[in-house]
């Protein structure tokens, strides 16, 4: 297999020259295509049939553009490589037509994989979420998953490719050949149905049910859904969703136990987990913003009032101010040496929940709460204990109860957390016993 590339005889316009391709598989599969690539004739090496070597003398702008240049066709050259050998019928290719056909398809395909989409009958939903997860992947410029992660088969660090995973394990289960042709509104309902089945809570089949149209949606827009009318104008059944209860929060004693309490010297895991989440208690910030928090982000590195950090999720920046608690605990860190100069030695969110239970266990943070949830029509009335559902997000929960508790306005929490609106802020708030039975006390 040769794989060669050189220069279209015709100059353009722009004084440059299309850049063709030449493969030869065999004494009976020959076939040559334009690549859409241009360059102009003397930067192309007639001996090498490449892009020239780069002159340092020359400009950046036009070592770049060499640069770039190069790096395309020998993409190109591994796109067309990875084609010949994941096609099994070259040599049944006899008519010359069906040759050419093919290169073109192939050159398209590297500069739109869309094309991909036509080229497959029968296209199943688990190959339609390979192509989406290609296309997706370059048009938001996704980052590769951390290594760490790629054993359990996350391959991008990116919200989307979540989504589409939970929504592919459920479909495969529900039918492993879901054919795109076959997606209707009917399609739809069945799905619900099944999570149902599966024995999902509502407000969690709403989210799948939400993933699922999110991606039919970029299907039906790209033209790829065959029934996408059906599936777009296609409502399905309202489920009952209990109102959200913010029941996973520390009340203040909770929380001062939580500050206060001394860890042994071999116990320094357990007590870098309470600090960080006690700094979230402290100021509102989520987990995932924390992991980012720099020292760099506060007004005065050796005596801080505030900080201002750019929110992962929502992209707000609002300013924090500190408090006795939050700043004590940046004291404590602030002197140490960090990654990438980071406030908190790092921890991820797994090992953070796992240390926060076992606090709360040992403190004998035992208060049980209530939890309504539906699956379907059905409902159940679930008791827990804190201890036993604590986690980090319950740093950001706790912030909000207590601030409403010491009678903070609405409008002045967002102001801590971000959230554009009060019904975005609900699942959050809560009016705790203390201010319940201060105003039963004056009022009676």
């Amino acid at each position: 297999m040769t794989i060669r590339f050189e220069l279209a005889k015709k100059v353009g316009e722009n004084m440059k020259t299309q850049i063709l391709v030449r493969i030869s598989v065999s004494r009976n599969f020959r076939v040559g295509s334009k690549t859409g690539l241009y360059v102009s004739p003397k930067d192309w090496s007639e001996k090498t049939n490449s892009v020239r070597k780069i002159s340092k003398i020359e400009s950046v702008d036009k070592q770049e553009e060499l640069l770039n240049l190069r790096e395309e066709l020998a993409k190109l050259e591994s796109h067309i490589e990875k084609a010949i050998i994941g096609e099994q019928g070259l040599e049944s290719m006899t008519d010359k037509k069906d040759r050419q056909e093919w290169i073109d398809f192939v050159i398209e395909s590297f500069f739109n994989p869309c094309v991909k989409l036509t080229r497959v009958k029968n296209l199943t939903f688990e190959q339609f979420a390979k192509i989406y997860v290609e296309i997706r992947g370059k048009e938001e410029h996704w980052k590769p998953a951390k290594n760490s992660h790629k054993n359990r088969k996350k391959l991008w660090e990116h919200p989307s490719f979540d989504k589409l995973s939970a929504v592919q394990t459920q479909l495969h289960e529900m039918n492993p050949n879901l054919l795109m042709d076959k997606i209707t509104g009917a399609t739809l309902d069945e799905y619900q149905r099944f999570l149902i089945c599966k024995g999902y809570n509502n407000k969690t089949i709403e989210n799948h049910m939400s993933y699922f149209k999110q991606i039919l949606n970029w299907a039906y827009d790209k033209g790829y859904l065959k029934y996408g009318g059906d599936v777009m104008g296609h409502k399905i059944k309202k489920l009952k969703i209990a109102k959200p209860t913010p029941f996973n929060y520390l009340t203040w004693d909770e929380f001062l136990l939580f500050y206060n309490y001394e860890f042994d010297e071999l116990e320094k895991d357990l007590e870098l987990a309470r600090d960080r989440f006690c700094f979230c208690c402290a100021t509102s910030l989520r987990h995932s913003d924390l992991a980012l928090l720099k020292k760099a982000h506060f007004d005065n590195p050796d005596d801080p009032t505030s900080f201002t950090i750019v929110s992962k999720k929502t992209d707000d920046a609002p300013t924090i101010f500190l408090n006795d608690y939050s700043k004590s605990i940046y004291m404590k860190y602030k002197d140490r040496d960090c990654d990438k100069g980071l406030l908190f030695p790092k921890k991820s969110n797994q090992k953070m929940n796992k240390c926060l239970k076992k606090i709360a266990c040992r403190l004998g943070i035992t208060r049980e709460v209530s939890k309504t949830e539906y699956c379907g029509n059905d409902r159940s009335d679930i008791t827990i204990k804190v201890c036993d559902i604590i986690a980090t997000h319950a740093g950001r929960r706790t912030f909000v109860v207590h601030c409403a508790e010491e009678g903070w306005t609405e409008e002045m929490i967002r102001t801590y957390t971000g959230h554009e609106d009060f019904k975005a802020m609900r699942p959050y708030f809560a009016i705790g016993d203390k201010k319940r039975r201060m105003f039963m006390e004056s009022h009676f």
